[in-house]
């Protein structure tokens, strides 16, 4: 975990250093524009009660109603999360779709860090192993609400095409009819890099 967060700090100071050595960039700093925004998104989400993290893939859409305040809507799926109780294992798999209010502090035409807040529903997928099939149990699967808060850069390359590295700590909390969750959460890091193409 402690590589991927170096690693990621890294690359956002590599490509903040990109953006600003890009002087041939003309975006508008139209403070009073609203500008909507689409494209994908990569990550890594590991629950702090999982055995193991995983990569995951999904599509976001922004508005930004001037430079400070914005709102962006998420749907993505996760896949894999392994979780060991005494005499049995379970995976979880995830289809999150989230909603966050973004507060953006531009630094300059090129860089704007923000922080965001928000909610999301987790369609949420349970395999369990063969050993908890024998003592009773079958795949299932939930709604689950949770929420998260975070911080991250985006990052201009032209007037159209932006770039975002984040870290997300989500809160959520299993549903209450998995008997075997019962001690377990789903909290977790979330980091996510994507690609925005605006208009």
């Amino acid at each position: 975990m402690k590589k991927i967060i170096v690693l990621l700090i890294l690359l956002m100071g590599g490509l903040t250093f990109t953006a600003m050595a890009q002087q041939t960039t003309d975006r508008s700093s139209d403070e009073d524009g609203t500008l909507i925004g689409f494209g994908p998104r990569l990550g890594f989400y590991q629950a702090s009660d999982a055995s193991d993290g995983n990569f995951y893939g999904g599509l976001q859409a922004r508005a930004k109603f001037g430079r400070i305040i914005g709102l962006e809507g998420s749907v993505e799926y996760r896949a894999g999360q392994k979780y060991g109780f005494n005499d049995y294992t379970v995976r979880t798999s995830f289809v999150p779709v989230t909603a966050s209010l973004m507060l953006f502090a531009p630094l300059s035409e090129y860089v704007s860090p923000y922080g965001l807040a928000g909610v999301g529903a987790y369609y949420t997928i349970y395999t369990y192993s063969d050993e908890a099939i024998d003592l009773g149990f079958s795949d299932d699967n939930s709604f689950n609400l949770g929420y998260h808060l975070g911080f991250g850069t985006e990052l201009w390359f032209s007037n159209t095409t932006a770039i975002s590295i984040d870290y997300r700590y989500m809160y959520l909390n299993p549903d209450d009819n998995q008997e075997s969750f019962e001690d377990a959460t789903f909290d977790g890091n979330v980091f996510t890099a994507s690609l925005m193409f605006y208009f």
